[in-house]
């Protein structure tokens, strides 16, 4: 048996691949969600669980108790940064970090192989990474491509701001508390829509202004056109609340602070990452930091490259017997020293399913379709009835258990209900007539096709997600999908029980490998080591002694 360590494993559906597949063992996992963690220890219970894999810093203490890895596996979270930017208003996402983590393991613990999976988009430019002090991409041979990111749009109210804007200490002092710039964000946001404003300015004014008091004035060692800068904007936000001048008169300082204090984030997003500012650029457009930045896929590439050959591709779970088109970003290494004592390469399972033989919906849940979901979250399981039902070569991997647990769904309100009536199987939200559809979504245009999508039996189903999120219906009842039926989808077998909150089930669910796509992964893995001599590596090693 080949010894594993999963990395950030969720609720464990690579472990359970992989443990289906027959060759391994999952000795440690590190999952730091406390509801996906319930449900690998329920699932898994051999296996050491840690919380952290931040926590594992001394290599060769954490080898002294848990031994060597033969494989290394996980789907570190990772939003490129152009994502993290629109979407969050941060410069850099903090789970691009764990992408960087997930690579130190790996360096450091030195296993026969490892598995990284993760998004398909990973493969694109999105996903970057901008050069920091703490990288060696000299070393690697990497080309960097410049990058210009923009700090602050227009003309920045303080002339003296690019004496301060990069150190440390003082963007700290300027920074508001979070709680702190919250509030002062609110009382512009709701001040501009008139049925908010009177709140602002009523029973929450009070408190705003206690808010806005505590701010502590700025020593001598901060600039004086700051200090002046700051102290007439916060007298604009305490006038307006006290109801002394108009929000058209205080508006556009109150948005300038705001701007102001979100300069000052993004600069201390800059330092603490340690990224390398080539370049600083202040003028009447903006304030602009030039950096360079390498594609994700390159610096793992890189990275692991150099004790590892690599193949990835982009792997399709429809293609190894899941019923949804599922396609996922997957790269398989090989220790370079073994492979080439062997003469083996690493290689990717190839599709055991064509286009016009994937499996549907029906094939994963049509048998559930009399057994009535429950609406709570509850331990009690539903009795599956000894009758006839529909059996597919899906079914009979899928129903283990006499007893069906997590089949719950969300209760469906009237307007919802009418909704779900209105849809044939593979319609969507923008099949829906524009009378049941007001007053729900500002930009409905923008709704993404899987949105209140009811599912075709005849078909296989696009990426399971988060669907209790995404309103999915099943394809016959109107009714929402169930948890179970969506863990059917993702080719969890009954005997497999979430644990957490209902909505944490669901999420966990779409988060998950599909375990049918992690066995063809891991039987190829296996393939590949049982091909080999592993004493090379044994031998390998001791030469460095």
């Amino acid at each position: 048996m080949y010894k594993v360590l999963d990395l950030f494993s969720g609720a464990g559906g690579m472990s359970h691949g992989f443990v289906q597949a027959g060759k391994f063992q999952i000795a440690v996992a590190v999952e730091k969600h406390p509801h996906a963690k319930a449900t690998y220890r329920r699932n898994h219970k051999d296996t050491i669980l840690l919380e952290d894999i931040l926590d594992i810093t001394d290599y060769d203490v954490f080898q002294r108790k848990y031994g060597e890895f033969d494989v290394i596996v996980g789907g570190p979270p990772c939003q490129g940064f152009s994502n993290a930017n629109r979407q969050k208003n941060h410069i850099i996402s903090q789970n691009n970090s764990l992408v960087k983590k997930y690579v130190e393991v790996i360096e450091n613990l030195k296993p026969l192989a490892f598995v990284m999976e993760n998004v398909r988009m990973l493969r694109s430019d999105t996903h970057r990474f901008y050069l920091s002090k703490n990288d060696d991409f000299d070393q690697l041979e990497i080309n960097l491509r410049k990058e210009i990111l923009c700090l602050h749009d227009g003309t920045c109210p303080i002339e003296d701001i690019e004496k301060y804007i990069l150190k440390p200490n003082i963007v700290e002092e300027l920074l508001l508390p979070e709680k702190t710039f919250n509030v002062l964000k609110m009382v512009v946001k709701n001040s501009y829509k008139e049925e908010k404003r009177n709140e602002v300015l009523g029973k929450k004014a009070q408190n705003s202004i206690k808010v806005i008091d505590s701010i502590p004035q700025r020593n001598e060692q901060i600039s004086n056109l700051y200090r002046q800068y700051e102290e007439n904007s916060l007298s604009f936000f305490l006038e307006y609340l006290k109801g002394t001048i108009s929000f058209e008169e205080a508006e556009p300082h109150m948005v300038s602070y705001i701007n102001l204090q979100r300069l000052l984030s993004a600069a201390k997003e800059l330092l603490d990452n340690e990224i390398i500012i080539e370049e600083l650029r202040i003028d009447e457009t903006g304030i602009y930091a030039e950096v360079e930045s390498i594609t994700v896929v390159d610096y793992i590439k890189k990275k692991l490259g150099k004790m590892y050959l690599i193949e990835d591709d982009i792997l399709n779970a429809a293609w190894f017997g899941a019923p949804q088109l599922r396609e996922r970003y997957i790269a398989l290494g090989i220790k370079r020293n073994v492979a080439k004592a062997n003469d083996v390469k690493p290689e990717l399972p190839k599709p055991e399913y064509s286009q016009y033989e994937f499996r549907t919906v029906w094939d994963a849940i049509k048998d559930l379709e009399e057994v009535e979901p429950s609406f709570s979250n509850t331990e009690v399981g539903i009795e599956l009835s000894n009758k006839q039902y529909i059996k597919t070569a899906l079914t009979g991997e899928l129903r283990k258990s006499s007893v069906l647990y997590n089949h719950i769904a969300t209760q469906t309100r009237e307007t919802a209900r009418q909704r779900f009536a209105a849809l044939k199987p593979g319609q969507n939200f923008h099949d829906l007539d524009k009378g049941l559809i007001q007053n729900t979504y500002s930009k409905p245009e923008r709704t993404q096709n899987s949105i209140y999508l009811r599912l075709d039996y005849k078909k296989t189903c696009g990426t399971v997600t988060n669907v209790r999120k995404s309103m999915w219906i099943h394809p016959t009842i109107d009714r929402a999908l169930s948890i179970r039926e969506a863990a059917r989808l993702q080719t969890f077998p009954d005997s497999f029980i979430f644990e957490g909150t209902k909505d944490s089930q669901y999420q966990q669910v779409g988060n998950a490998v599909p375990p049918i796509m992690a066995k063809a992964i891991a039987s190829k893995v296996a393939e590949i080591l049982d091909s080999c001599d592993l004493t090379i590596d044994i031998k390998e090693v001791a030469k460095t002694f």
